[in-house]
């Protein structure tokens, strides 16, 4: 495998933790172009797992067992996917739905973790130094694993990130293949698909390079476009959008690959915001090259989810226009493609319009085609084909029901959906989310743990578990849970506001204080943390600085009776009469106006 190499300065690399370890360097090169995605992040990672195994810690491992799978390509045999969603495994037409961005950094949150367990596993005295070279080198995914490891690593003190100044080595991107070696590797990528494309790019890329074949470069630049879109690494995908642009022309052969690769191509330039390149991309190199219905139906839905969903100000009329467009395309369709395509394409287009009409407060509508769809999907190609779309179908019928408040049947949606894709986290965060509404505070704390069982770690879910402890009063599961998300994101206002809250509840006040004082530092007009804070200033006897907390209240929101009322408590507790009568009258005044 092309993968960056632990170089020989790092000290017991190969060898399980001993009682009392001295000083660990490690050194890691960064650079994408030489060893892709995870460059420099795969080198650490891989000594976690040997090292991790020799220890025995398959708790630690078990844990870890997503990102692992993901970063150790030469190692995926011996960690296959413990909880594998349809999303990870449907290939081919059967991968409807793409990875979320978010996706990818939970697979960096989880990494940053593992590391750290691992040091911790190995305790003792002595410091660890990961030294990076070429960190300016990496992508976004590897870029953004250093960040917040040294983040999260900074308050240990044991484990320290330094980046090392070097100049680029070009000579180390230089693959040294001749003709004969290329071919080979080509045809090893054509037979063996993704892995071999993932182990073999970026040797073969720097080859055409040298060379200065800009037509093969492009070609396998191609294969690793389509490569990342497929793992949901949408930076990485979109970053060889410009050198396999200018060759489109020449590397489809036909009018299903030039759609397959304006699909990928488009796909990882409008995840990360290039909305307006994606709609050229669409627009330029596909509309005026595809005749056939339903190939010019998948582009009008792509564009009208351009409109719909990507845009910074979505244009609801331009996207009906395009939907409805592709429904014409796809109903032309019929009888020109085979039927199992035709009815797949006629309900994941109606699902795109069921999309639009949910946006356009047409909440009927748009349920009736997500059960017309489920019903045609399954009555055409049986419970096997597209389980899938069908889990999104009823899902999406789900989110409706939530907006038609009719929580019992969304959550008979969500089991739906989970029963044909029960890996799948985000389904369990959003039906607990939804049991937590109604009260049904154990089963929303079940469905949480399955969410973060099946998941990569990801804020929102530890988050939305300490709101449901809270509501039990079960304060120390609630912190534990509030650290866990603060830990991976800790610009959460409402995370310290909440959790100030329960700090408050067990008379920790010095801690609750610091979390409303984070809160109003990041935000001048955050009213709820300077109510509490003044609240917490009046109790403690504080009267005056409870008083500036009440005034900035006021300020902000004058016509709220409910602040003069604070205020007028606080007055007459620094026997200021005036003032309390007169805060007590305004408060009356605004209570009569409401």
């Amino acid at each position: 495998m092309n993968a960056d190499v632990m170089h020989a300065s790092v000290r017991h690399a190969a060898q399980p933790a001993v009682a009392d370890p001295i000083d660990r360097t490690f050194e890691l090169d960064a650079c994408f172009a030489r060893s892709g995605a995870w460059a420099g992040v795969h080198t650490v990672v891989a000594q976690a797992y040997a090292e991790l195994v020799a220890m025995g810690r398959r708790d630690i491992l078990d844990r870890h067992n997503y990102e692992l799978h993901m970063v150790l390509l030469e190692r995926r045999a011996e960690i296959p996917l413990a909880y594998a969603s349809l999303t990870d495994s449907a290939v081919g037409a059967e991968k409807t739905r793409n990875f979320p961005l978010d996706r990818a950094y939970r697979i960096v949150h989880g990494l940053v973790g593992l590391i750290l367990e691992w040091r911790a596993a190995e305790g003792g005295p002595g410091t660890w130094r990961i030294r990076v070279s070429r960190l300016g080198e990496a992508q976004h995914l590897a870029q953004r694993f250093f960040t917040e490891l040294e983040r999260r690593a900074a308050r240990r003190g044991d484990l320290v990130l330094e980046q090392v100044e070097i100049g680029p080595d070009s000579s180390g991107l230089v693959s040294r293949l001749d003709a004969e070696a290329a071919a080979a590797l080509e045809r090893v990528i054509a037979i063996n698909g993704f892995e071999a494309a993932e182990e073999h790019y970026p040797v073969l890329l720097a080859h055409y390079r040298e060379i200065g074949d800009t037509l093969a470069a492009a070609g396998i630049a191609l294969k690793a476009l389509c490569l990342y879109n497929h793992y949901g690494y949408y930076h990485e995908s979109g970053s060889f959008a410009d050198t396999v642009l200018p060759h489109l022309a020449a590397l489809a052969r036909d009018e299903d690959t030039r759609w397959n690769y304006v699909g990928n191509i488009f796909q990882g330039l409008v995840v990360i915001g290039r909305h307006e390149d994606a709609l050229r991309v669409v627009e330029t190199l596909a509309e005026p090259y595809l005749t056939r219905p339903d190939l010019r139906a998948k582009m009008s839905y792509l564009l009208s989810m351009i409109h719909l969903r990507y845009a910074a100000k979505p244009d609801l009329p331009l996207a009906e226009r395009y939907i409805l467009a592709a429904v014409n395309y796809i109903d032309a369709a019929e009888g020109t493609i085979a039927p199992d395509d035709f009815h797949f394409l006629k309900v994941f287009i109606d699902n795109g319009l069921a999309f639009l009409r949910v946006r356009q407060n047409r909440k009927a509508e748009a349920l009736a085609l997500c059960q017309a769809g489920f019903e045609l999907l399954t009555a055409a190609l049986g419970d096997a084909r597209h389980r899938l779309h069908r889990s999104v179908l009823q899902y999406n019928a789900a989110q409706v029901y939530v907006a038609l408040d009719q929580p019992n049947a969304a959550l008979d949606h969500y089991a739906k959906s989970m029963a044909m894709d029960p890996h799948y986290s985000e389904y369990y965060n959003e039906s607990a989310n939804l049991l937590q509404r109604l009260e049904r505070y154990d089963e929303a704390l079940a469905n949480y743990d399955l969410a973060i069982r099946y998941s990569a770690p990801y804020p929102e879910v530890f988050f939305n578990q300490a709101v449901c402890h809270s509501q039990l009063g079960q304060w120390d599961a609630a912190l534990r849970s509030f650290e866990n998300s603060l830990e991976l994101n800790p610009e959460q206002p409402e995370a310290y506001l909440l959790r100030a809250e329960v700090l408050g509840m067990l008379g920790r006040n010095d801690e609750a204080m610091a979390d409303l004082d984070w809160v109003i530092t990041n935000d001048a007009q955050a009213i709820s943390a300077r109510v509490n804070r003044a609240v917490m200033r009046f109790d403690a006897g504080a009267y005056d600085l409870a008083l500036a907390d009440m005034d900035h209240v006021v300020a902000l929101q004058p016509g709220t009776a409910e602040h003069y009322r604070n205020r007028a408590e606080i007055f007459r507790a620094l026997g200021r009469a005036d003032s309390c009568a007169r805060d007590l009258q305004r408060a009356d005044e605004l209570s009569v106006a409401t």
